[in-house]
């Protein structure tokens, strides 16, 4: 069996084991020895349990949805610095109607007459709620939102991103308001996004101040030194809006916010509008007005799956197939795409493209998709980086309405591993939202989660995957991928209805050591259901060792966090693994900023930092199974030559012109 194409580690392993048997006789001896060896030769696989009565189940973030809602979202962040991560979750609503419409006896909205009782459930429906869940420790948590500052109903909160804005050492709260989808009049429709600045575990808006309101149809945010000035910029990203029902979609631009620093001494720093200066919008199309996104016409949009699985619709052409992107962005990544030590930035994007802009180091950007090998349509919802194949660059995922992409990294182009069948054969279309690298067995390698939920009345068997990393087993120089969710029972499956997969719609998912035992554990929202806490028990399964790495830049350095600057963890048999913190990942949400490593069963040599200002730090005598705070080394002071040459070459110019004068004779 080749294990390039992904199957479910137990359905059909059985089956293809069999196929070739002819001899009845023999086949209860095979068959016993091709399962020993199975068993044998396959890697160890962690476990995830429940957390239950943790709180989570009694969180109310809207009203429940099969289909329609895109949250809610979840965020992991220390906001009130007692050691252990707290929780903020977005909200869920029905953006549209039309899935309360329906619930109602009405084909469409559009059905529903203009004094009819259904308004009513429409508008209650097109708001949720958001929450500040802090955690109390043994997997409590207690709701702080009122106390807080921060959390609130009748909102349309999707995306949330725990950032330390203000550089202070705290972690502050950026909130991606999303608005109504009001295709026939867009204007106005979307939703400011907000601020808010933590003082001791208070929450105060500062979004004025900031000018950080993006008030398009917002789905998140990511954030990153981008400029290398040593304090975080923001991307804000912009969906714009679709009706699925309908098949109309408005496109609309993202805006590159860069921090300028506390500029009149307020305590609150001040944000420039770069998006076009950088070059970034996010579509061909340009806003000519700062802070303002611009709002496209409506388009329709096609389905294309005979021709391309990883697109099942796409915006016409001209739009669809343009390589800075289709104007309709979920997700984004910064990540050092071509390891000039720089961050780029790469922007899933729905029904096309999804572009790749390299850093030129000087505030702009170029967009290199096509000469990256790049430009593939797709349906990009979320994205994430990390090396996958352990050879020193970083790889990229993005999750599809279809096949999944996963772009792996050669230097000076990307190959795209699905169309190799690294997916495998799925029996039904997934729409894949969030994708994420991590190590969920800490073995030293990278997995790859896809959470997964339906979006219209077409897709219902939806299940997540969680892709272990069995690194190259037949040599062909591509990682092999098994998909374990099913085993793990992580998949989605919901056992009341008697279906083996298929019950959650997961949409934001967020990872955390939140029990602080050295491995990562897995935070999923729902909108049809209550948020769920998987605890992971890699360590206590005795998997393999684990690093924790925190940064803190310094003052004339890097971000406070070390936010986008590469760790090297260099193990004793000679590998070296790479990575780098991030806020805001995967889709709608935020992970813990700490960088977390498996380890196998090897010790570590030393540890790397190459900090944003180009300065490499290393670390030796680091122990197996801890906790590693970094703080930031500033480059040596370069000694400044130039006075003490000025000053001898004067001296020789004097001694000169005495020399030459006239001797008395």
């Amino acid at each position: 069996m080749r294990r390039l194409r992904i199957v479910d580690a137990i359905d059909s392993s059985a089956s293809n084991l069999m196929c070739d048997i002819s001899s009845q006789s023999m086949r209860p001896v095979l068959v016993s020895l091709l399962v020993a060896l199975f068993l044998s030769c396959g890697p160890a696989s962690a476990g995830f349990e429940p957390v239950t009565q943790s709180g989570l189940d009694e969180i109310d973030s809207g009203p429940l949805t099969n289909w329609a809602s895109y949250g809610p979202g979840v965020a992991w962040g220390d906001y009130d610095q007692d050691g252990d991560l707290d929780v903020f979750l977005t909200a869920r609503f029905d953006h549209l109607g039309q899935e309360t419409a329906l619930s109602l006896g009405f084909s469409s909205m559009g059905q529903i007459p203009a004094n009819d009782s259904a308004h009513l459930r429409l508008a209650e429906n097109a708001t949720g709620q958001s929450h500040l869940l802090r955690n109390d420790g043994g997997g409590q948590f207690v709701d702080v939102s009122s106390e807080s500052g921060v959390g609130s109903s009748g909102v349309t909160t999707l995306g949330a991103t725990w950032v330390d804005f203000d550089g202070d050492g705290d972690v502050d709260l950026y909130l991606s308001n999303y608005g109504r989808a009001d295709l026939e009049n867009p204007e106005s429709s979307g939703e400011p996004n907000q601020m808010f600045q933590n003082e001791n575990g208070i929450f105060t808006d500062v979004t004025a101040e900031t000018n950080l309101g993006n008030p398009g149809h917002s789905s998140g945010s990511v954030w990153a030194d981008y400029d290398h000035d040593g304090d975080l910029d923001c991307y804000s990203l912009n969906f714009g809006m679709v009706d699925e029902l309908t098949g109309l979609a408005r496109r609309e631009t993202n805006i590159l916010y860069r921090n300028e620093g506390d500029l009149n001494g307020d305590g609150i720093p001040e944000f420039s509008d770069q998006t076009k200066e950088s070059g970034t919008f996010g579509q061909k199309e340009i806003s000519e007005i700062d802070f303002v996104p611009l709002i496209g016409p409506a388009l329709s949009i096609f389905p294309t799956s005979p021709s391309n699985p990883s697109s099942q619709a796409a915006l016409p052409e001209a739009e669809s197939e343009e390589p800075t992107g289709s104007g309709m962005s979920w997700a984004a990544v910064w990540f050092d795409a071509d390891g000039d030590g720089w961050e780029d930035l790469y922007v899933a994007s729905d029904f096309g493209i999804s572009p790749l802009y390299r850093n030129n180091r000087d505030g702009t950007f170029d967009v290199i998709t096509t000469e990256m090998g790049m430009s593939k349509p797709g349906t990009g919802m979320g994205a994430h980086a990390a090396d996958m194949d352990l050879d020193g660059d970083l790889d990229v995922c993005q999750s599809n309405f279809g096949d999944n992409f996963l772009w792996n990294n050669q230097g000076d182009t990307f190959i795209e591993q699905s169309s190799m069948g690294i997916y495998g054969e799925q029996s039904n279309i997934l729409v894949n939202w969030d994708c994420h690298f991590f190590d969920y067995d800490l073995d030293g390698d990278m997995d790859l989660w896809f959470g997964v939920g339906r979006i219209n009345l077409d897709y219902s068997n939806q299940y997540n995957s969680l892709y272990r990393n069995d690194g190259d087993i037949n040599g062909d120089g591509v990682v092999d991928f098994t998909d374990v969710a099913t085993e793990l029972g992580i998949s989605g499956a919901n056992m009341t209805t008697g279906n083996a997969r298929g019950g959650n719609k997961t949409m934001g998912v967020a990872l955390a050591d939140f029990d602080n035992d050295g491995d990562l554990d897995i935070l999923m929202a729902h909108a049809n259901g209550p948020p769920q806490l998987w605890r992971n028990t890699a360590v206590e399964d005795g998997l393999g060792g684990w690093l924790k790495v925190r940064l803190q830049g310094t003052t004339g350095g890097s971000n406070s966090h070390g936010i986008g600057c590469i760790v090297e963890v260099h193990l004793e048999d000679g590998t070296i693994l790479k990575q780098h913190g991030f806020a805001g990942d995967g889709f709608l949400g935020s992970s813990d900023p700490s960088i977390h490593f498996g380890l196998g069963q090897q010790s570590i040599v030393e540890v790397k930092v190459k900090w944003s200002t180009g300065y490499i730090q290393s670390v030796e005598g680091v122990e197996v199974n801890s906790v590693l705070i970094i703080e930031e080394e500033l480059p040596p002071e370069v000694i400044d030559y130039s006075t003490y040459l000025l000053a001898i070459m004067a001296i020789g110019l004097i001694l000169l012109i005495w020399n030459s004068r006239p001797q008395n004779q």
